[in-house]
């Protein structure tokens, strides 16, 4: 049961940092969202979601990856 605990704690440590950066990243959003809308550039951008996706490494990456760029457009829109 100990490795359980131990790896419990471990899991949420990394959830903390994770959930640090999403929030950084959805302020980041956020700042380009002014930064389009001020030079009237698409929300969307295919090419650079492509660039993105590209550098997970398997279906459980690739799909979180997904919905994040999913709520990221929709923090855009």
């Amino acid at each position: 049961m100990n490795d359980l605990a131990t790896n419990r704690a471990e899991i949420n440590k990394i959830d903390d940092k994770i959930l640090a950066l999403l929030c950084k990243r959805a302020e980041k959003c956020l700042e380009i969202k002014e930064i389009k809308a001020a030079n009237k550039i698409p929300t969307r951008d295919k090419d650079r979601e492509e660039e993105i996706l590209k550098k997970c490494r398997g279906k459980y990456e690739l799909e979180i990856y997904r919905k994040i760029l999913e709520e990221s457009r929709k923090l855009q829109l």
